[in-house]
């Protein structure tokens, strides 16, 4: 009988850390929870990617009202068009953890709840995979 609950937590052991390893990808972002109207704020997206090395890319869709410009990449090119941000790194950063920054200004007439979320796609294992930015929402005032 412990021989096989032995081996049942083994093997459960196992499948968690192929699931939730170290080296999995976790994406958090920082956002105010409320913004005037016609401000400027920064967001704050830390990245911690494991063993991840190679290509990476974020994407982010942003709703109307919004206009991204970059502050800190850390060496991936960030275009922001029809509402969609991307930041391509051709080679992500060595560091198992580091921390991008761009600067949004809300339109004038922006109001209301918005939800900001997106994507994280890489390679492992020669296989493309992805991770999901946990949304935060923002209040326009």
């Amino acid at each position: 009988m412990i021989k096989y609950t032995f081996l049942l937590l083994s093997t459960v052991a196992v499948l968690s850390s192929k699931f939730y390893g170290v080296d999995d990808v976790v994406v958090t972002q920082n956002i105010p929870e409320t913004v005037e109207a016609n401000a400027d704020f920064t967001v704050e997206i830390t990245l911690k990617k494991g063993d991840i090395n190679g290509f990476a890319k974020l994407e982010q869709d942003l709703p109307d009202g919004f206009t991204a410009l970059p502050i800190d990449m850390k060496g991936g090119s960030f275009t922001f068009e029809r509402q969609k941000i991307k930041i391509i790194w051709f080679s992500i950063p060595t560091s198992n953890e580091f921390e991008i920054s761009y600067s949004l200004k809300v339109a004038p007439q922006a109001k209301g709840k918005k939800i900001i979320g997106g994507k994280v796609y890489f390679l492992k294992d020669n296989q493309r995979q992805s991770t999901d930015i946990v949304p935060s929402s923002i209040t326009i005032k």
